[in-house]
């Protein structure tokens, strides 16, 4: 987990030709997009080679006579293979570019750019190998995600430098430049500031550390199995500190997004986007969980090693929906139980990872009242959910229906719920999870997503059980199904 322009990529290069040359290892290096891939090659990857005599000489085709067979996206060192690919992963799930490439040793660089799904499938590549060595790198962006996820759960080794004054050993922090922030989080007083610069200093002693005197690796967690580094541009020596303080002077989110995930290597959650206890609290009533006679509700069911469900009543009079229960279940056949014992009206239920056993699930009811959920495939519809009746299917785009069901809570008056929610445990956290930002694509487009740091799973069953509200109508007037016995694996 690295700031940006360290170095890093340049590392990772030295280290697959090293495993190319040393190891007799093929390797595979997977960059964000082919644009990537490209760009490495030309600017960085083949001027290694033109500097070194050695490296050179290693390169089948990459001497004059032979370039032939020297390539943007394969490079043969003596009788081993080093592949440059990019990490497109197409709509059905599949990364042409990856397939029939049997590897030792899979490097990762700027995984925080890449399509999720892409190191799954690189890592299958390694399949047959004795070593299977995965390396990832990246600038963070935030919480719980991306590089910062992996870095969580690693050794988590930081660069310790001694006093030398005092001799006492020190990781690098912001906290040790800056003395004062502002209500706004904004540095306002540092050391230097009167001499037009910014540095470090001692924790113990508060004399000015040499910040790049040579250091140690230091673990946090020792005897981890995922090994963890985390270079930062306070321990650069092409970075002045003054600009990185300068980069925290603002309240722009998105520029300060950039100086803690460019400058410092952290992740960063912009502030606001996020729902607060405040907004919770605002929608509670005086009244408590349990089933209204002659009220068909919705249900929402988001899967896991739980099922966290939400049942709500349809709209009343005076615009609200009115929280009927929540709470999580162990097993599919409770979910059933639980559904007719609310009688429920239309549920959706997410349709991954038990894909199998949502099914299942559906099939106990009567046609049209359960459908399965994906998060995809709806976000060029005029509305948010698209229904596949023919599938039982209902496709949905995660940030506008994220949106729509979290302004229901804003508002103070639609999500409402009972007055002991909080005996619901994990409600409140899971709801707050979630954090909707603005991220740059392509041509400088800014695209609203929402981003998780920690577990979400009863935002995710209120997006489901708002969805079911918009169900169509029902096509049949078949009788309840009977449950079989072995229905869920009983």
């Amino acid at each position: 987990m690295k700031a940006g322009q360290v170095g890093v990529s340049e590392l990772l290069i030295s280290f697959g030709l090293h495993a190319n040359d040393q190891r007799a290892a093929d390797v595979l290096y997977l960059m964000p997009t082919s644009d990537d891939v490209s760009d490495f090659s030309r600017s960085r990857f083949g001027p290694a080679l033109e500097a070194s005599d050695y490296l050179n000489g290693l390169v089948v085709g990459a001497g004059r006579e032979r370039r032939g067979s020297d390539k943007i996206t394969l490079k043969r060192i003596r009788d081993n293979f080093l592949y440059l690919r990019g990490a497109t992963v197409d709509k059905t799930g599949n990364a042409r570019q990856l397939k029939s490439i049997p590897v030792d040793i899979l490097i990762g660089d700027e995984i925080d750019e890449m399509d999720p799904r892409a190191m799954p499938i690189a890592r299958k590549r390694l399949g047959h190998s004795p070593i299977k060595e995965v390396r990832q790198a990246s600038t963070p962006t935030y919480h719980g995600v991306g590089i910062h996820a992996v870095w969580t759960d690693s050794d988590q080794r930081e660069w310790f430098v001694p006093c030398p004054h005092c001799g006492y050993r020190q990781r690098l922090t912001i906290q040790q430049v800056v003395v004062e922030w502002d209500e706004l989080e904004r540095p306002v007083a540092w050391h230097g500031m009167n001499e037009d610069r910014a540095y470090v200093v001692c924790k113990r002693c508060g004399q000015e550390l040499d910040r790049l005197a040579q250091g140690e690796w230091i673990p946090a967690h020792p005897g981890r199995p995922i090994t963890g580094f985390h270079p930062t541009k306070l321990m650069a020596g092409h970075t002045a500190l003054i600009d990185v303080v300068r980069n925290l002077q603002t309240v722009d989110e998105t520029k300060r997004k950039e100086a803690y995930n460019q400058d410092l290597g952290l992740p960063y959650t912009p502030r606001g986007g996020r729902l607060l206890d405040e907004h919770i609290d605002a929608l509670k009533r005086e009244y408590g969980h349990g089933p209204i006679p002659s009220i068909r509700p919705y249900a929402g069911i988001d899967v896991g090693k739980m099922l966290h469900i939400v049942i709500r009543a349809p709209l009343d009079g005076e615009g609200a929906r009115r929280q009927l229960w929540a709470g999580e279940v162990y097993t599919f056949r409770e979910a059933d139980h639980k559904l007719r014992e609310y009688n429920v009206g239309f549920f959706v239920i997410d349709g991954l990872p038990e894909t199998r056993k949502s099914r299942e699930l559906q099939a106990a009811f009567p046609d049209g009242v359960g459908w399965v959920a994906f998060y995809n495939g709806a976000e060029q519809a005029e509305q948010p959910v698209s229904w596949n009746r023919k599938e039982g299917v209902v496709n949905i785009d995660r940030t506008r229906i994220l949106d729509e069901m979290y302004a229901g809570f804003y508002d103070g008056k639609t999500n409402v719920i009972p007055g002991h929610i909080k005996s619901v445990a994990d409600y409140y956290s899971h709801l707050k999870a979630p954090v909707r930002v603005l991220e740059k694509r392509a041509h400088g487009k800014e695209v609203a997503v929402y981003i998780e740091d920690a577990p979400d799973h009863y935002a995710h069953a209120e997006v489901y059980c708002l969805t079911a509200s918009k169900h169509p109508p029902l096509q049949t007037t078949a009788p309840p199904k009977v449950i079989r016995r072995d229905q869920f694996g009983l």
